[in-house]
């Protein structure tokens, strides 16, 4: 029985001192098996700590299904900047959001989306849901009349970012052309909407006749925001359109405005002979109802906006600075004046739109830079694309060294009790 006891205690000490020399030499000289410990997205934030504190011979692997909080994402590369292995794998949805002012004088702001095709993206500011946009192709877009604090898009469990833009002061909307319904009605929608128009109307040869809320009819970005050319009267403003749209003004091609040499080498593409449709306008007449100048061979970088049975109706391109929309129709004032209840109300939209598309904004103060806006795409940058464990790597995790000062107490008061029982200190 004496010999057991001895036995006991003997064992008892070379497991303490086992121990206690695997913790020191582990300490001084790491072992060359490179273990690594891996976390769910969740627990990410939890670890951080922990992750710091551990030898470098730790490979991090984290599981992510969702792209991390920027400060996170921060930590994460710290942690491979100094030295620690990092690697990550899942999929988080790649997911952006943007938001600008618009051109508008009642305010409001466009939100774009980037996502995966098909995808509902939802959209909501600091006060409430916005809206939901279903993405095609590559993105989607939303606009709303006002935002309150940030703009936060949402896709499953992943969310992005932006900051909400500063409105946009607009400029005035100078509209030339012949004396005629369409000019007038065009004049009429924009100021209903709020903004400052200046007419300038020929009513006989070499004579025009200049109104609105404007003055001057000089042509300059700080003072005009957009021209409207309802036929090719354009042509009496010579190089200065042209020189005016490449310095970053807007351009709207109304009807045979197109067909003027002076917008030949700005418009998205040539006008073909003005159609109708095979059957005749009914008593309620709506936009192109009788006929429209469709816009063919599209220059290289131009887009069709709108397509009919009959054609291209609205065309647009960027020339220089500035951009160009070509617009087919030349008689949009039926539509106001012999359309069904809401006309008027939706002619005002439509060109305000279309003005909105092409004017000039002055660039307001950037809102600060923020990763939250695209975060898949700032964590890639941050920390590198999804890679998996590097080869030779174990995957049992990190043990924590608490338990080895636990069985050290133990095997030590095993070995003191023994001895007390034998009477020995």
């Amino acid at each position: 029985m004496r010999s057991l006891r001895s036995r006991l205690e003997f064992t008892c000490r070379v497991v303490v001192f086992g121990l206690l020399g695997w913790l020191l030499g582990t300490s001084v000289i790491p072992t060359g098996g490179r273990r690594a410990e891996t976390v769910a997205a969740a627990d990410v934030a939890s670890r951080l700590v922990a992750w710091t504190r551990a030898p470098l011979n730790v490979a991090l692997h984290a599981n992510l299904d969702a792209t991390p909080a920027p400060w996170i994402v921060d930590w994460l590369a710290a942690l491979a900047h100094s030295g620690h292995p990092l690697t990550w794998t899942g999929a988080p949805s790649a997911l952006a959001v943007s938001a600008e002012a618009l051109a508008d004088p009642r305010g409001g702001a466009r939100v774009d989306v980037a996502a995966p095709p098909g995808a509902l993206v939802t959209v909501r500011d600091d006060a409430s849901e916005i809206d939901s946009v279903r993405v095609s192709r590559l993105g989607g877009t939303v606009t709303t009349p006002v935002v309150v604090g940030r703009v936060i898009a949402s896709l499953g469990g992943q969310s992005a970012v932006a900051a909400a833009p500063e409105s946009a002061g607009v400029r005035a909307v100078v509209i030339v052309g012949g004396a005629g319904w369409e000019g007038k009605f065009i004049a009429a929608a924009l100021e209903e909407r709020g903004w400052p128009v200046i007419a300038r109307f020929a009513v006989a040869p070499g004579v025009q006749v200049s109104e609105g809320q404007g003055g001057s009819t000089a042509l300059d970005t700080s003072r005009v925001a957009a021209v409207i050319a309802v036929d090719t009267l354009l042509q009496g403003l010579g190089g200065a359109i042209e020189r005016y749209v490449r310095s970053g003004g807007g351009l709207v091609l109304a009807g045979p405005a197109g067909l003027a040499p002076a917008a030949a080498s700005m418009a998205p593409g040539a006008l073909g002979p003005r159609t109708r449709p095979a059957v005749l306008p009914r008593d309620t007449i709506g936009l192109g109802a009788t006929g429209f100048y469709p816009v063919k061979s599209l220059v290289p970088g131009a887009l069709a906006l709108e397509r009919r049975s009959e054609g291209i109706s609205i065309a647009a391109r960027r020339v220089g600075a500035g951009r160009v929309i070509q617009v087919g129709y030349d008689d949009s004032w039926r539509w106001r004046m012999a359309g069904g209840p809401g006309s008027q109300v939706a002619h005002r939209e439509w060109w305000s739109r279309l003005v909105a598309a092409a004017a000039y904004v002055p660039a307001g103060r950037s809102p600060p830079h923020d990763d939250g806006a695209a975060p898949l795409a700032a964590m890639i940058a941050r920390i590198g694309p999804p890679r998996p464990l590097p080869a030779g790597t174990s995957g049992l995790g990190r043990v924590d060294r608490r338990i080895f000062m636990t069985l050290i107490m133990i095997f030590l008061l095993a070995e003191w009790a023994s001895r007390r029982m034998r009477g020995l200190r």
